[in-house]
């Protein structure tokens, strides 16, 4: 989850998953462009909860709310994802098997 895009499509580009057959090269690009939404995704909703200074758990407002709040977001991303997400990750998966094919354009 932590490689940037770029470093994904050249990946797809060099052809690192040539020797997969094309399902499996499907599930992959599938796999990396859920992680991208999912990335993008909890940026926007970090973005929803920045002014929120209250635990929600406990009622008090401290620094140490920040550490959960980033891990707590993070799987709400994932599991927004999971769920139909924005719909990004279908057209960066169809866009990295066409790199893998050598299709790009």
């Amino acid at each position: 989850m932590d490689a940037s895009l770029a470093s994904v499509t050249s990946a797809f580009a060099s052809k690192t998953y040539a020797g997969m057959d094309k399902s499996a090269v499907a599930a992959k690009a599938r796999e990396v462009a859920a992680d991208f939404e999912s990335v993008y995704v909890a940026d926007a909703f970090k973005a929803m909860f920045k002014d929120v200074s209250v635990d929600p758990l406990n009622g008090k407002s401290d620094n140490s709310n920040e550490t959960w709040r980033d891990m707590l977001i993070d799987q709400y991303a994932k599991d927004f994802v999971k769920k139909g997400g924005i719909g990004i990750a279908d057209g960066i998966a169809a866009q990295l098997i066409k790199i893998q094919e050598g299709h790009a354009g």
